[in-house]
């Protein structure tokens, strides 16, 4: 089933991103921002789990391209769950986040950084392919490694030093991992 509101979760938060990068230094605003949009992406995961409850699996087109030029996004009954679970997750997180961080580390960015990683997270469990679940991983990398990183303290860089080192270990297994796929299908498809 053809569906559109799929990538509502996505784009929820995008738009609180950026959004709360026009008020970079009212820390207040962002964090009201914050909190509405988690609660938003929470009606929305909760709309989409209610449609693929019953065993649905809804795929949208992005600008109506198919696969393998378009970007293909699905959802399905695990996928709703890990987006629901996201959207519970995020709105536990910035409700905390709204009293538990300090206006230092909101001023440096923390709350639009933390919708870019959720932003990262729900795509990364809508979409279709291996392509754009390397692009959504790396929204999610690079989101977490700057939430890491926030305050520029040593231990703080120190730590962020390594999990870099890690992230380009993953990443080069995983670029190695797709781009073995694709060369065995290519190889059995036109053998």
């Amino acid at each position: 089933m053809i569906d559109n509101q799929i990538i509502a979760t996505v784009l929820v938060h995008l738009f609180t991103a950026i959004i709360q990068l026009g008020f970079w230094r009212k820390t207040a605003t962002q964090r009201v921002l914050s909190i509405g949009g988690s609660f938003i992406s929470l009606i929305f995961a909760i709309k989409l789990f209610a449609k693929v409850f019953d065993g649905n699996i809804l795929i949208m087109h992005a600008a109506n391209w198919e696969a393998p030029f378009g970007i293909v996004f699905v959802a399905d009954l695990l996928s709703a769950t890990l987006i629901l679970l996201t959207a519970i997750a995020g709105l536990s997180v910035s409700i905390y986040s709204a009293t538990g961080i300090g206006r230092q580390r909101v001023l440096y960015g923390y709350f639009p950084i933390f919708h870019f990683l959720l932003m990262g997270l729900n795509g990364a469990f809508l979409t279709g392919d291996i392509f754009n679940l390397y692009v959504f991983f790396e929204v999610i990398i690079i989101s977490s490694f700057v939430l890491m990183t926030l305050g520029g303290r040593k231990a703080q860089l120190e730590g962020a030093v390594k999990y870099m080192a890690m992230n380009i270990l993953a990443s080069t297994f995983f670029l190695t991992g797709i781009g073995l796929l694709y060369g065995i299908s290519g190889f059995f498809e036109y053998g």
